[in-house]
């Protein structure tokens, strides 16, 4: 019987739980569990017309008679002998229990009362209980004990706590120091603030974001995505507003101006399976990632196990098929193929070149990040620009007086000074031998020159046979067009006169290397660089790049940094409008003609704003912060790390599959769209509405609305501090989840993370200050009789450490572990051949042999289809899929990993050299290994038992010193030479034997 209809039985056993019943708490799990599999929202696996999920269905078929069971079919079929009419089916391997069956039958007699599901409605934040406690937590905790006459239990003794606390924080071990100079005030705080936090953290994160180093199916082979699990630490430790850590990773390459950060989040949507076998089909496995993407953003972010729909409505849930496919159709501009074995195909028309800054990597779009000590800076750096960048947005009254008097002087130039373009080469000049020309989407003439190129590229124009003569206050211009999709980051025109090329005008960053980084005539910045998608005039004034009246030019040269442009008439005026319009797109100059004096609309208003920001006097000191910090960050760049990131390309179409099988592609073609019935009037798609994006589906996801967001975060923030949930299935909180046993605490507490501006340090200290956290987890016997399973939290829930943690300690009471935070992946020692069978190719695991071997267990390499076996033996997940909870084994192979594991040999081995000091007497280093381990002193047992170990192992390593040597040689960490080597030996067996403790691998 499944823990849920169990723990409702005791729960209804409880004094003031029995009437009234409840239908969410009492009712719907046993009908869910029981009954809508065939009479629920599936309508293709409906029995007998009959739907029970919705009760003027169940009341129409006379299945329940509100008040009266004798006349309730479902009463009689259930309790009949008659196997044609008993229900549920003996086919159906379900049985109710007579205790089941008395609720249903109390609760028609007490009218039968359906209610929506609890998680679907969206929480209120409920009145505080007055129990007499001063944290909100107990008295919800009380409140649920008080009819019972249950009260918490005891509080924790100062170094259990200290070291609860420490576990729980940071998932490191509290040191002697924090011991001996922190209260449980204090630590809370002082380790909420310490860089570990972030990665006790990112373990549960990385569990249901599927993280792992390699990509999965069939070969499994490695690829980059650390900073990804780097976003995440940092997140954590930068207490990162839950909303906003939602977005960045759902859509975060849809935000206005995305970071590098921003990107590096959207690595979520790239960490799942992907295959590169031969002979898959590309549309099979672009089916496998759509499906998978859904199952995990459901669990990850909504506690809904929406993956259930994919062949059929939910059983359980409202959650449709087209539920399920609208909610792919989100992910399918995701930039990707379905086979990465060469055959697979990227969405139609994607192409990388329009991702300036971003490479096509074997799985996919890639970006090169920095390493994290770098990240820091650049990220001051980003966020400083980003602020002077508002700051170049707001129109103050001076910006918009001085805006208003340059229209005034640049009609009057237009309107009086209308300047006369003389072409230095037409069309029929040019040599244009080796140059790829274009007859379309020309400015002036007949062809316009392409230039397109990832890096520099020129094109020079030679005017020997009839050089050009500069007469006083000229122009020179040409007319470019930037393609928006592949914009180019730097354009110049260079100019050679007198055999000197130094005559040069540039338009954006500064990366083409002549003249680069210098400022004169030789390297002039004209401006930012103009518009896209349209023909711009670029122009300069002649004196500007050292060329005064007489000069004369003898070549042109085209010249661009990355990207596509189209290059077309290029010459000079003699009047000085030119300088007054360059960089305006001709539409505009043509639009503010025609408006002659009359007033600027809106429309012509912002791109001549736009502009102006660009050439304002009174903002050149903050374009000049802008510059400099530009320059900053491409010092503080350093060495760079590769992750996959998500671009977002044009959608492949997205069709219902009957069953789930992508090769029926006769359903109906979805959009995106949120679940219907989660979703508002205001927030379904209208007919003529633009189509919805990932961006909308995160912010619906992070919104305030959502009923399941702010529950399924809590939900599992409670499990981490207390061991189980208040709804006890951390992956679904809908029909086929749990009841909570304290629903009220659990609004509050979601109503409250909502309202602190979705603040997870807060919600971390609100649970961590409350007696209920801090109470012992001593069970007495009448505590386990009565409540076996701490439904009323009457104790704290002692539990093992999760696998990394476990190992994490053994390095740190060793002295070991390398604090080091980010970075590239560590490869711990590993059983010589465990990889045989990992093939396609045949491949040798190569542990680090540097301080690198001793970094924490979240930094692991995770290798989904051979996981290290130290983690598979306490329960780690590969992470093929989302993960919200993990299991809890007991197996004899956890002990042997604990005795034979490498890393435990040489942690303990150092730990003993750390203990044995200058000789100390056993006596005094067994009691510094409990106090470094366990925070207490021996008992006089224990002592005397491992005093026997340390004695028999002495004289067996006296006897046979090279067994004492072979001990010692375990591990990179070399013994010290002053060490004695049976002596050593022999205490190293003691603390093998304290690492192998309960005790010690458990948090109470």
């Amino acid at each position: 019987m499944r823990l849920t209809i169990t723990a409702l039985i005791f729960l209804g056993s409880l004094p003031g739980v029995t009437a009234p019943l409840s239908y969410n708490r009492d009712v719907r799990p046993i009908l869910a569990e029981n009954c809508f599999s065939c009479h629920g929202p599936d309508k293709n696996a409906r029995e007998a017309k009959l739907r029970l999920d919705v009760r003027a269905d169940a009341l129409a078929a006379e299945a329940f008679v509100p008040g009266d069971p004798s006349k309730s079919e479902i009463i009689h079929r259930l309790n009949t002998k008659d196997p044609e009419e008993i229900m549920p089916p003996p086919e159906s391997h379900r049985v109710l229990t007579s205790a089941q069956k008395k609720i249903l039958s109390d609760w028609v007699k007490q009218g039968a009362e359906y209610e929506p599901h609890w998680a679907y409605i969206v929480p209120k934040r409920p009145d505080v209980p007055e129990m007499g406690a001063s944290h909100p937590i107990d008295n919800f905790i009380l409140a649920g004990m008080a009819e019972g006459g249950r009260k918490l239990s005891a509080r924790a003794d100062e170094d259990t706590l200290r070291k609860r606390i420490s576990f729980d924080l940071t998932g490191l071990p509290a040191s002697l120091h924090e011991i001996e100079t922190l209260n449980v005030q204090s630590s809370i705080d002082h380790l909420l603030s310490s860089p570990h936090f972030g990665e006790r953290m990112a373990v549960m994160w990385l569990d249901l974001a599927r993280y792992a180093d390699s990509h999965g199916y069939h070969s499994d082979k490695t690829w980059s995505v650390t900073p990804y699990r780097d976003y995440v630490i940092r997140a954590f430790n930068h207490n990162k507003p839950y909303d906003t850590f939602i977005v960045e990773q759902l859509a975060g390459d849809l935000l206005k101006k995305p970071t590098t950060e921003q990107y590096v989040a959207t690595g979520f949507n790239r960490v799942n399976q992907v295959s590169e076998e031969g002979g898959i089909q590309d549309a099979e496995y672009i089916a496998k990632y759509y499906a998978e993407r859904v199952r995990t953003t459901s669990v990850a972010f909504l506690g809904s196990t929406m993956g259930c729909s994919e062949c059929h409505d939910h059983k359980f849930d409202p959650f449709t098929a087209k539920d399920f496919y609208s909610m792919e159709a989100f992910f399918s501009d995701i930039y990707e193929k379905g086979a990465y074995n060469g055959d697979g195909r990227y969405n139609p028309g994607a192409d990388i070149k329009k991702y300036p800054g971003f490479k096509l990597d074997k799985w996919g779009p890639a970006l090169d990040v920095p390493e994290p000590k770098n990240t820091e800076e650049l990220t001051r750096i980003e966020v400083e620009k980003r602020t002077l960048e508002t700051e170049l947005e707001v129109t103050g009254p001076q910006l918009e007086k001085d805006f208003l008097t340059w229209i005034k002087d640049l009609r009057g130039k237009i309107t009086a000074n209308t300047p006369k373009d003389l072409p230095i080469l037409d069309d029929n000049e040019l040599p244009l031998e080796g140059v790829q020309t274009v007859t379309e989407n020309v400015h002036s003439g007949k062809i316009a020159r392409r230039q397109t190129s990832s890096g520099l590229v020129q094109h020079i124009v030679n005017a020997d046979s009839k050089p050009i003569s500069l007469g006083d206050g000229e122009q020179l211009f040409s007319y470019v067009w930037l393609d928006p999709k592949n914009p180019p980051r730097q354009i110049m025109l260079q100019f050679n006169a007198g055999n000197s090329w130094e005559h040069r005008a540039w338009w954006g960053e500064d990366l083409i290397p002549y003249g680069q980084g210098s400022n004169g005539p030789n390297h002039h910045r004209a401006g930012d660089l103009p518009a896209t998608g349209k023909w711009v005039r670029i122009e300069v004034s002649a004196e500007k790049v050292g060329l005064p009246a007489g000069t004369k030019i003898t070549q042109l040269a085209y010249t661009q940094h990355a990207g596509e442009v189209l290059w077309d008439l290029a010459g000079r005026t003699s009047s000085d409008a030119g300088a007054a319009l360059a960089g305006i797109p001709e539409n505009l100059r043509k639009q503010l003609l025609a408006t002659g004096n009359k007033k600027i609309d809106a429309e012509l208003r912002g791109p001549l704003m736009d502009h102006f920001r660009t050439i304002a006097p009174s903002l050149q000191p903050i374009r000049d912060k802008i510059a400099k910090l530009d320059q900053q960050a491409k010092g503080s760049m350093g060495s760079t790390r590769m992750t996959l990131v998500t671009l977002s390309a044009n959608p492949r179409e997205i069709r219902i599959l009957p069953r789930g099988d992508w090769m029926d592609r006769s359903g109906p073609v979805v959009e995106p769209a949120l679940p219907d019935f989660l979703a508002t009037d205001a927030q379904k798609i209208k007919p003529g509405q633009d189509r919805l994006t990932r961006l909308d589906l995160a912010q619906w996801i992070a919104s305030k609305d959502n009923p399941l967001t702010a529950r399924a975060l809590v939900n599992r923030v409670w499990a981490l501090f207390l061991g189980t949930g208040l709804s006890r299935d951390l992956q679904d909180l809908g029909n086929q989840g749990q009841w909570p046993t304290h629903p009220e605490l659990l609004d509050w507490l979601a109503v409250e993370f909502m309202e602190s501006d979705w603040n997870i340090k807060h919600l971390v200290k609100l649970i961590l200050t409350s007696e209920t956290y801090q109470q012992s987890s001593n069970a007495s016997r009448d505590m386990t009789g009565s409540d076996p399973y701490n439904l009323l939290y009457s104790r704290q829930n002692p539990r093992r450490l999760p696998a990394e943690f476990i190992r994490d300690n053994a390095l740190a009471v060793s002295g070991l572990l390398n604090p080091m935070i980010g970075g590239a992946s560590a490869r711990p020692y590993q059983p010589a051949g465990y990889y045989r069978e990992l093939n396609f190719p045949k491949r040798t695991y190569k542990q680090h042999n540097d301080q690198s071997q001793y970094r924490r267990g979240v930094y692991m390499h995770w290798q989904r289809s051979f996981l290290h076996p130290m983690l598979v033996a306490f329960d780690a997940p590969p992470r093929e899929e989302c993960t919200a909870s993990r299991e809890t084994s007991n197996t004899p192979q956890q002990a042997l990993n604990l005795l034979n594991d490498p890393t435990f040999v040489e942690a303990a081995r150092v730990l003993a050299e750390k203990l044995t000091g200058d000789s100390r007497p056993f006596s005094e280093r067994l009691e510094m290994g409990f106090q470094q381990l366990l925070q207490r002193k021996p008992h006089p047992e224990e002592s005397k038992l491992l005093k026997e170990l340390y004695d028999r192992q002495l004289k067996r390593y006296i006897q046979s010193p090279e067994e004492a040597n072979a001990l010692l040689k375990v591990g990179l960490h070399t013994a010290g030479k002053e060490a004695n080597p049976m002596d050593l030996a022999a205490f190293t067996s003691v603390t093998r034997a304290l690492l192998n403790l309960h005790e010690t691998i458990t948090r109470y």
